[in-house]
């Protein structure tokens, strides 16, 4: 019985689409679908103009050169702020053996992918005074993929961000940094103060 209903079921429904009114119908539940998710993924988009991310990591710096190698364990924290169109990298290290170092780099949102929910970011360096054994500046060459020669006060760099996942409460967030393909676990200190 349950096979008969199915197969009636089938029929119908192929019936149906095969109609013009069937045809009519699929077609216009399709538009409405897709605007229902372009609408959602719109909102989630152009309604976060403002996001605090505040980032914390072990990170384990070798000292080159050394023999025996020696490897210090340093806090790194990386805070992203984004405001409509202008945008702060701050990355941070703070070691037992070193003196903390900061270093921010700022610029504009050049451009927003809502699909992949994408911040193509263009930062500057301000000029800096980098510690004579400095942490902080070898991990971000490696970071940005920059040699040492190019990696000066007033270089420009093209980062991209993407929110790779959100959770439910809009408290923490996942993000990813190309070209380096990082990947930090953070915590939304303000997901939508704008508007």
């Amino acid at each position: 019985m349950a096979r008969f209903m199915s197969l009636l079921m089938h029929m119908k429904i192929r019936r149906l689409l095969q109609s013009k009114r069937g045809k009519l119908f699929f077609v216009l539940s399709f538009l409405l679908i897709t605007f229902i998710v372009t609408s959602v993924l719109n909102r989630i988009a152009s309604t976060h103009n403002v996001w605090h991310f505040d980032c914390h990591a072990d990170g384990y710096f070798s000292h080159q050169g050394e023999l025996p190698l020696t490897v210090d364990k340093s806090n790194l924290r990386l805070t992203l702020y984004i405001e409509h169109n202008q945008a702060e990298l701050t990355y941070r290290v703070e070691s037992s053996t070193h003196d903390p170092e900061t270093v921010q780099l700022s610029g504009k949102v050049e451009e927003v992918h809502m699909g992949s929910f994408t911040y193509h970011l263009a930062l500057s360096l301000p000029p800096t005074r980098w510690q004579d054994n400095s942490l902080l500046r070898p991990y971000l060459q490696n970071e940005f993929g920059i040699t040492a020669s190019h990696f000066m006060d007033g270089f420009s760099i093209s980062q991209e961000v993407q929110v790779i996942d959100l959770d439910d409460t809009f408290t923490r967030g996942t993000l990813k940094f190309l070209p380096s393909n990082n990947v930090w676990a953070c915590q939304l200190i303000s997901p939508n103060t704008a508007d």
